[in-house]
């Protein structure tokens, strides 16, 4: 009777996470962070840093295995195109396979925003962190916000999207929803503990100073 009861309850979970898969498609990165500690470092002239150490899941192949569109004898070949697609940034300096669609990787990005660019975090087309300066001198940096339909898929599937990202910076902030800010010499430390994804994601707007040395373009 018990194993009949898990059987049940296991089939149970497999047709419920098929029926909230598709909802995932409609989020504006087909990778979902978990398991991670990330950073960005940002000056008051636009200067950044991003550092991000910990897990990223591709949402795509998580409807194929739940429709059992993945065969055993492809999964091997599915997971490296997946990893190869992302080891084409160079900013990854890491990128290893967990499975079924998991991998674990170290990244690092930085440059200097112009006076008005969008930065999009991993790329345009999986978006998962948003640097945008604008002519007036603001920068918004924004992470993706998670529908609550759209959580409830991510956590049916075994995505529980925890981790913790900070920004410091010595910039002139005029809007944040950190969960805690720590002073740091001349700088302030914004973190956001990320215990799900419902939580309340990243958010910062700052002035920039404009730097005499380097006047933007």
């Amino acid at each position: 009777m018990a194993r009949g009861t898990t059987t049940r309850g296991t089939t149970a979970r497999a047709l419920r996470i098929l029926v909230l898969l598709p909802l995932l498609f409609v989020m504006s990165s087909c990778y979902v962070p978990d398991k991670f500690r990330a950073e960005l470092r940002l000056s008051k002239y636009g200067d950044y840093l991003l550092t991000y150490e910990g897990d990223l899941v591709y949402l795509p192949i998580l409807h194929d295995y739940a429709e059992n569109k993945v065969k055993p004898e492809d999964d091997a070949r599915r997971q490296e195109e997946i990893r190869q697609d992302l080891i084409r940034d160079r900013a990854f300096s890491q990128v290893t396979t967990l499975g079924h669609g998991r991998f674990h990787v170290s990244y690092a990005r930085g440059a200097r925003l112009g006076r008005d660019q969008l930065v999009a975090i991993i790329r345009r087309d999986a978006r998962m962190l948003a640097l945008k300066s604008k002519p007036d001198n603001r920068i918004i940096i924004a992470a993706n916000e998670v529908k609550p339909s759209d959580a409830d898929a991510l956590l049916q599937s075994g995505i529980g999207m925890k981790g913790e990202f900070r920004i410091t910076t010595d910039a002139n902030v005029i809007e944040n929803n950190a969960t805690e800010v720590r002073p740091f010499g001349t700088a302030n430390v914004y973190i956001w503990k990320i215990d799900g994804p419902l939580s309340p994601m990243p958010r910062m707007v700052i002035v920039r100073d404009i730097d005499p040395q380097r006047p933007l373009p």
